[in-house]
């Protein structure tokens, strides 16, 4: 437990640091101490030096930051939240405060005393974007969407540049099958931050999600010409949403930049194997695949496949054979794997 809390209170120190690049020379005297034994997960000596910067200057919300991850180093949840709760009194707009907020009540599962927190933050602090942001956040995952959905709303009247309100609106509005709603929000959140991969493909996916076609082809070319994402990428979403045309069409747009990955090679060579399309380029496709990535059971799968889409019966129950030699015996895709070679034995023995 105390090797897992320090992996944790350093990757939120370190969070907290990068978002705060003045913080390496921040009161170089006990802050910086501070900072140092906590990196060490020596949290008592880390309590006590920032106690004692805090007594030399008062306190501030880094201060008190650091305070919250010794207490919760230590085990001591509570206190580590009435610490960040300090801090966010302080300094009611810091988004980082409310991130690592957010991200000890779900390690810690402390919801109903962030929501407690929250609210009494709320009282002096109601037009703080992030305060309400944040509890649109727990109300979703508290399974409370209508007040998750109102919180986020108001999160985003307070400001509506708030990029993760508009997100978690998203999130939460797919999931609830509002995908019109949804599309509003992340096209929000892709004029905020129009180079984020994930949010751009989020979007376009909830396009073609509404049968908006010619919207979300526009959606993806346009990030594609502006190099944020991927020909690769787009494919696996038209793949997701049974549209193997502009999957192969992608695919073959990404294998033109890339033609020596594997990856590309076996997603496009079994596309075409779904579709029954040119199998004899498909298994050359296929074949390469293998040949780079000789120990993959889901590339030789791909090329077994082909073989029997073929007629080489035989060929494809060696290849299997391979496959399920690589594949171990609890392995996910073991199952699958014999039933393709029980598949490939039938049409063999009908054959012979």
């Amino acid at each position: 437990m105390r090797v897992a809390r320090q992996a944790v209170c350093c990757a939120l120190l370190g969070v907290f640091v990068i978002s705060n690049p003045q913080c390496g020379a921040y009161r170089a005297g006990h802050a910086q101490l501070a900072q140092a034994y906590l990196s060490d997960g020596l949290y008592g000596q880390a309590l006590a030096e920032i106690h004692r910067a805090i007594r030399q200057d008062g306190p501030d919300d880094r201060l008190l930051l650091i305070a919250a991850l010794a207490r919760l180093g230590l085990g001591e949840v509570d206190a580590a939240l009435e610490l960040i709760g300090q801090a966010i009194a302080l300094a009611p707009d810091n988004d980082d405060l409310y991130g690592i907020l957010r991200d000890i009540c779900q390690k810690e599962e402390r919801f109903a005393q962030v929501e407690k927190l929250l609210a009494h933050l709320r009282a002096d602090h109601g037009q703080s974007a992030s305060l309400w942001a944040t509890e649109g956040w727990l109300y979703a995952r508290q399974e409370r969407p209508a007040a998750a959905v109102e919180a986020l709303r108001q999160a985003i009247q307070l400001d509506e540049h708030h990029l993760f309100a508009h997100v978690e609106l998203s999130r939460l509005l797919i999931a609830e099958g509002q995908l019109a709603e949804a599309e509003i929000a992340l096209t929000a959140a892709v004029r905020i931050q129009p180079d984020d991969p994930q949010l751009v493909l989020a979007l376009g996916d909830c396009q073609l999600r509404q049968g908006l076609a010619d919207r979300a082809a526009r959606t993806f070319d346009q990030a594609l010409t502006a190099e944020v994402v991927s020909a690769v990428n787009i494919a696996r979403k038209y793949y997701e949403r049974e549209r193997p045309d502009r999957a192969i069409e992608y695919y073959e747009r990404a294998l033109a930049g890339a033609p020596d990955d594997p990856l590309i090679l076996n997603n496009l060579a079994w596309t075409y194997a779904e579709e029954g399309l040119r199998l004899s380029y498909a298994l050359n496709l296929s074949m390469r695949a293998v040949k780079l990535e000789a120990e993959s059971a889901v590339y030789l799968d791909t090329y077994a496949e082909l073989l029997y889409l073929l007629g080489r019966y035989a060929h494809a129950v060696a290849i299997m054979g391979q496959a399920l030699a690589l594949e171990p015996t609890d392995g996910e895709h073991r199952a699958y794997l014999e039933g393709q070679m029980e598949r490939f034995r039938r049409a063999l023995a009908a054959h012979l």
